[in-house]
């Protein structure tokens, strides 16, 4: 059942229903768009009641004020809160605000939990948002979709807010992407595992290239792309195993050797691993699930 709230300029929508199996992953709680002028908006973290709920709430215009532990941060145009209630924390229309006009959804479920203190821990409870980026505006068309009345069974909306679950984590690893700057060292062993993965390469050899010692060299690699040398290493010598298998008649053995794995039987274990069938049942279309495009991240 959708329950409507219409007061002033405010549309909030809450969701009860009966089979609330789906809550355990994730479900809306509530979603609304509100315009507030009254220093009488004011909610207590401390005091909302036994219901974990997880809230982000994003400024249109105007501004509000959120605190965390008694430290306040400004809530303007293009910025959200995130946070869990109940908990240490409270936001509210400030005196010298005229107005905070925002749009928010509150979730509950555990996949809820996970992904905010994800966020909490790793990026803060007060961040910045570009009003045209995928994460606003599927919030938005979360809210058109309730206004229209399609958000109405259990399922619906589970599946809307997991899938809200899943813009967050996807808008800040591509953050993270956009923001990595690669050092011209590790760029440098990069190149060179990209034109030799078909030597027997060690980390030696990579730290080298780099002119990095080897243990420093595996500390910055890290830090640079999220992953080890060698892990890299393997994902990329496997990427060019899968263009082998399908556009060359090569042997399984010599397309090990070509993508520089010395022991054939490590290169099909390796290959397994990642792709989920083998070699010879990937040539010979007999996989599980059959596919012609492999994507490794």
């Amino acid at each position: 059942m959708l329950i409507k709230s219409n007061k002033d300029r405010n549309d909030s929508y809450g969701f009860c229903f009966q089979d609330i199996q789906q809550n355990d992953i994730a479900a809306i709680h509530v979603i609304g768009c509100e315009e507030r002028t009254s220093r009488e908006y004011y909610w207590d973290g401390r005091k909302r009641g036994d219901m974990e709920t997880y809230i982000f709430q994003y400024t249109l215009s105007g501004r509000g004020v959120f605190e965390m532990n008694n430290v306040e941060y400004e809530v303007s145009p293009g910025k959200a809160f995130i946070a869990g209630v109940p908990g240490d924390n409270r936001y509210y229309l400030p005196e010298e605000s005229e107005k905070w006009q925002f749009i928010y959804i509150t979730l509950r479920g555990q996949e809820a939990k996970k992904c905010w203190n994800f966020i909490n821990q790793t990026y803060g409870h007060v961040l910045e948002f570009p009003s045209d980026s995928s994460l606003i505006q599927y919030l938005l068309s979360v809210f058109q979709d309730t206004t229209e009345g399609k958000i109405n069974d259990p399922y619906i909306n589970s599946l809307k807010a997991y899938e809200f679950v899943t813009e967050c984590y996807r808008y800040f690893h591509n953050r993270s992407k956009q923001n990595r700057e690669i050092p011209e060292n590790i760029n440098r062993a990069l190149v060179y595992m990209q034109t030799q993965y078909h030597k027997p390469l060690t980390l030696e050899d990579l730290a080298t290239e780099a002119n990095l010692s080897k243990y420093y060299f595996i500390k910055k690699f890290k830090e640079s792309m999220h992953t080890s040398p060698l892990q890299y290493l393997t994902k990329y010598r496997i990427e060019k195993a899968f263009h082998f298998l399908q556009h060359t008649d090569n042997t399984i053995k010599d397309i090990s050797e070509q993508v520089g794995f010395a022991d054939a039987n490590y290169f099909y274990k390796v290959f397994r691993k990642i792709v989920g069938t083998s070699p010879g049942q990937f040539r010979q279309k007999n996989s599980p699930v059959p596919f012609n495009h492999l994507i490794i991240d």
